[in-house]
């Protein structure tokens, strides 16, 4: 019997997400983060990288929509936030509301999460930390970055992207992660709230190349079987 959609969606929706969801999702201890240069991988219009670079730490975010103008960012971003609200809405009583409490709540971390971004992102006149690219090619060198994010993006869109996609991309995040550092990659599940089918065979197929894959638990709670996140140690 198939599961029934929680959250339909078309295409790739543009998020807003806080520093604190990221820190809350990923377990995030802060001697992690300063173990050097951060990448945050389809971040849209989050708020992470922005209060990454305000803590101190150094922190670049990647995704296609960073052509866009700030105006159209934020225009976008607006839009998305509505559209998430009304589709949450019409199935509340499926999803967990223990961290954000209620979808009003919700609504105003998004909303906080865009304003925040949008400066950052209006600051960043020669694109230095917002930089547009698409995975799986990354424009950056071989062994960059300490610490590698990509939330909401892989296995929660599995329907529009196939296996290979999947493997291509995360050899792309391992390619540009620095020897002794991570890769952290939250949910395991897609828009049914079904485990990604093929995560046992990407595990093999990454373990055989000499890589550390292990799933995790967090505590955070909102798509009910999103208990788990993905870290990956080079």
């Amino acid at each position: 019997m198939c599961k029934t959609e929680l959250y339909a969606q078309s295409g790739v929706a543009m998020t807003c997400r806080s520093y604190q969801e990221y820190k809350e999702m990923f377990m995030l201890k802060e001697g992690l983060l300063s173990n050097g240069r951060i990448l945050d991988i389809a971040s849209g219009a989050s708020s992470f990288t922005a209060e990454l670079n305000q803590k101190g730490y150094e922190a670049i975010a990647v995704d296609p929509l960073y052509t866009l103008t700030s105006e159209e960012m934020y225009d976008l971003g607006k839009k998305e936030i509505k559209i998430a609200s009304q589709k949450l809405s019409q199935n509340e009583n499926l999803f967990i509301w223990n961290d954000y409490k209620s979808l009003k709540h919700h609504d105003e971390i998004r909303e906080r999460s865009l304003n925040q971004f949008i400066e950052s992102y209006r600051e960043d006149n020669n694109k230095e930390k917002y930089i547009s690219a698409t995975l799986p090619f990354l424009p950056f060198d071989n062994d960059t970055f300490a610490l590698v994010f990509c939330n909401h993006f892989l296995f929660l869109y599995r329907e529009q992207f196939d296996y290979k996609f999947h493997l291509d991309a995360i050899n792309e995040m391992i390619r540009i992660t620095q020897k002794g550092g991570s890769i952290l990659i939250y949910p395991l599940v897609d828009f049914k709230d079904g485990i990604y089918p093929h995560l046992n065979k990407l595990i093999d197929d990454i373990s055989e190349i000499g890589i550390n894959i292990k799933i995790n638990k967090t505590e955070f709670r909102f798509l009910p079987s999103a208990t788990n996140f993905l870290t990956i140690e080079k």
